[in-house]
């Protein structure tokens, strides 16, 4: 008796290759559509800032106040344009062409040969509120540098705030500071949410508009070997899938790999298990491939765009929403990526991701059990 229900599994199974082999779109959304979105998210997606233009308002102009602009022109992240006094610059900041102003003041030289701390004024367009905190932390960083360096070749010596507070900063499992290192996972949650969902969402939606659903009715296969026939293949290809953006994000965008191959598969085969299910109850819901393309697009991309963690940090968002996100797998499979990207095998970590999105994907699964009609009415 079970190796008949393994043979009408096999056949279930293979007559699903067959369809993916004849439809082309399958390899599309398979393959293609990762390439392109990870490309978009790898090369368009970034939290760096480099090259910002700064206006410097350089009222001061004696050695230590010439010094200053030379540090801030000569960093990566600062684009310095000079400006003779602070209307100018100030009014380069009202059009927009510049990010935020430093006004070096008259008395900033001579302050600094006396032996004081000179102070500058920062003027930042607030219209960007991440960016604008990263060009504050930028500056700050400037200064701070350029005021310890000046004082210690001066024989001044430290500052008082310095030489009370050491700190050591020590940078781990992202040395380069690179948010790509940190999006470019992140992204892999989006396309494989997406494109997981997508690949079973017209399976049975389609047969049902084509009349096959009929013939596969008529025979004595069960709705589990059913379900599981339609799964399997997608879920392989959505492995293939995983694949590809791995090797993308290793080998193109040169992101840290420091987990494991299997530490990799097995979180994402957990997570497919999830989009793959819920792509198909999705399509046993709906007839219509429109419909559920559009049901599928708006319950997998947009809520794990948001609730996953990717872009916005989950503990910073509203108790109701907060505790939304625990509903959703992007959640824990984020969490994963980042782990195996970034740090390696953290098993305690992965195991109970990957236990909370095994309890989602059971729930996708019976359901779609429950919803699978075998009947034609």
């Amino acid at each position: 008796m079970r190796s008949h229900k393994l043979e009408r599994l096999w056949a279930l199974v293979w007559k699903e290759w067959l369809q993916v082999f004849r439809d082309p779109s399958a390899g599309l959304v398979a393959f293609v559509l990762p390439m392109i979105m990870l490309f978009i998210f790898g090369y368009g997606l970034s939290l760096d800032a480099k090259r910002v233009k700064l206006g410097i308002a350089l009222e001061d102009r004696g050695a230590v106040a010439r010094a200053f602009w030379d540090a801030f022109a000569g960093t990566e992240y600062f684009d310095a344009l000079f400006y003779g006094n602070r209307s100018e610059a100030e009014q380069a900041l009202a059009d927009g062409d510049v990010r935020a102003v430093l006004v070096v003041p008259t008395d900033f030289s001579r302050r600094f040969e006396r032996g004081e701390v000179p102070s500058a004024q920062l003027l930042i367009d607030g219209a960007e509120a991440n960016l604008s905190v990263i060009i504050e932390g930028y500056a700050l960083g400037v200064y701070s540098k350029f005021v310890e360096r000046e004082r210690l070749e001066r024989g001044l010596g430290s500052t008082a705030l310095s030489s009370a507070v050491t700190v050591e900063t020590q940078m781990r499992y992202n040395e380069s500071r690179m948010t790509r290192n940190s999006l470019v996972p992140g992204s892999i949650v989006l396309i494989l949410a997406m494109i997981g969902t997508l690949l079973t969402t017209m399976v049975v939606a389609r047969e049902w508009e084509r009349g096959t659903m009929e013939a596969t009715l008529a025979t004595s296969v069960g709705k589990f070997e059913m379900i599981l026939g339609k799964l399997i293949p997608y879920f392989l290809l959505g492995l293939g899938a995983a694949t590809l953006c791995a090797v993308i994000a290793r080998h193109a965008f040169f992101v840290p790999f420091r987990g494991s191959a299997a530490a990799y598969y097995a979180t994402s085969s957990v997570f497919l298990a999830c989009a793959t299910s819920q792509g198909l109850l999705i399509s046993t819901l709906c007839r219509d491939q429109t419909l559920a393309s559009s049901i599928a697009l708006l319950s997998s991309f947009l809520p794990n765009f948001i609730f996953s963690g990717v872009l916005f940090e989950i503990d910073a968002m509203p108790s109701v929403l907060r505790a939304l996100t625990y509903a959703f797998p992007a959640r824990y499979y984020a969490s994963c990526l980042q782990t195996v990207f970034m740090a390696g095998d953290a098993w305690s970590l992965l195991l109970k991701n990957m236990a909370a999105m095994g309890v989602i994907a059971s729930c996708l699964f019976v359901a779609t059990i429950a919803a699978t009609r075998t009947s034609l009415e």
